[in-house]
């Protein structure tokens, strides 16, 4: 990512994360249209699930500055997802259900070059989970 997108995604954060339970709310939605197996991995509390998610968010987004946090954060993403066995069209899926959501609960409220910060942001995590842990 250039520095001028990591700015777009750090800036537009604030406005993401105040919509971040309908955004959790949408990106599972489109996950389990996107991969309807995956549903059977969320047993248990899936409000503490969608926590998570939104944790996880806000971490990657606030280390994407630094380049070694960002890719630590990576490659332990990768490790915590390793158990699921994910392969590449299951994370460009799941990125997919990510970058639908966003457009659904910002829709105009991102300017364009938003969107495709956050869509190469996006693209850039889950090329971090396909990486070997």
């Amino acid at each position: 990512m250039t520095d001028d997108q990591i700015r777009l995604v750090q800036s537009s954060f604030a406005r993401v994360f105040a919509c971040k339970a309908d955004l959790t709310e949408r990106f599972y939605l489109h996950l389990f249209q996107e991969l309807p197996d995956s549903r059977r991995l969320f047993k248990g509390d899936f409000p503490a699930q969608k926590e998570m998610f939104a944790s996880m968010l806000a971490a990657t987004v606030r280390g994407m500055s630094d380049a070694k946090s960002f890719q630590l954060l990576g490659r332990g993403l990768a490790r915590s997802h390793a158990r699921f066995n994910l392969n590449r069209d299951d994370l460009k899926k799941a990125a997919r259900a990510l970058q639908t959501a966003l457009s659904d609960v910002m829709g105009d409220a991102l300017s364009p070059e938003e969107t495709a910060a956050w869509n190469e942001a996006v693209a850039q995590l889950m090329e971090m989970l396909a990486a070997p842990a």
